[in-house]
């Protein structure tokens, strides 16, 4: 009876020692809020040099390479307000253009037999019209129809980042990780329709932002395709305003 009354005596210490010791130890700081989605946005304008800034801007031309399958070909980029997109590309088999017009997405390209300039057909022809928008899913979001809502905090290789899942006008979804210290795009990713009712996940990976009269402008752009690379585009020079014109972007008449 003593040796039961010793060893409950002994448990009931470590208890107290151990609630003691609980007790004593500092409690854990709570997590801090997360900010809300309208504070992500305006941090990310704000550490790109300013939505004011950016939407003075009417329109872009780039120029640098594009590398698919260990082959670098120039590229050159022009987008302008509002939605107008056109990219070129010189192939050993010629010049490959892809552009929207604000209507219509049409592409050229000699190495799949397009010589002269066709509509995009089927949900590409959505796609190009979502990537033309010249001020991004972003920005003004509730005045285009779009609604975004914060998944979360994730981590994205050694970075936290904030997840915010855009669900534009006409129901297409895309995702956006925006660095959590300084508010900078680091990757967008869209489930993409590839036909036959299949879809794959494209990823787009954006970094070696530089300055360019005030803007922030990645000029490194990376994508990949159900994990595999596809391309890398690598922006060499970058002119604001340089396009007057929206003739580049009409599709040519047949």
């Amino acid at each position: 009876m003593r040796s039961a009354r010793a060893a409950l005596a002994s448990i009931l210490l470590l208890t107290l020692a151990g609630a003691a010791a609980a007790a004593q130890a500092p409690a854990e700081a709570p997590a801090a809020p997360l900010p809300t989605v309208d504070e992500i946005i305006a941090k990310n304008f704000e550490a790109k040099g300013g939505a004011e800034k950016w939407q003075a801007i009417k329109s872009v031309k780039m120029t640098g390479k594009m590398t698919a399958q260990g082959a670098d070909m120039p590229l050159t980029v022009y987008a302008m307000r509002p939605n107008f997109n056109r990219q070129e590309i010189t192939m050993p088999a010629g010049k490959a253009i892809q552009a929207f017009d604000g209507t219509t997405a049409w592409v050229v390209n000699p190495m799949l037999g397009i010589d002269s300039a066709q509509p995009v057909p089927g949900p590409a022809a959505e796609v190009a019209k979502n990537a033309a928008d010249f001020d991004g899913a972003l920005l003004n979001y509730k005045s285009k129809g779009n609604t975004i809502e914060l998944v979360g905090k994730e981590r994205l290789g050694e970075k936290d980042t904030y997840h915010l899942k855009v669900t534009t006008k006409t129901g297409s979804v895309q995702h956006y990780f925006l660095d959590a210290q300084n508010g900078i795009e680091l990757k967008m990713s869209a489930d993409v329709d590839v036909g036959r009712g299949q879809k794959q996940k494209m990823d787009t990976e954006m970094s070696d932002y530089k300055p360019v009269n005030g803007i922030l402008i990645p000029h490194t752009v990376t994508q990949t395709a159900g994990g595999r690379p596809v391309l890398r585009w690598t922006i060499s020079t970058v002119e604001f305003n340089a396009v007057t014109d929206d003739a580049i972007f009409k599709m040519p008449k047949k």
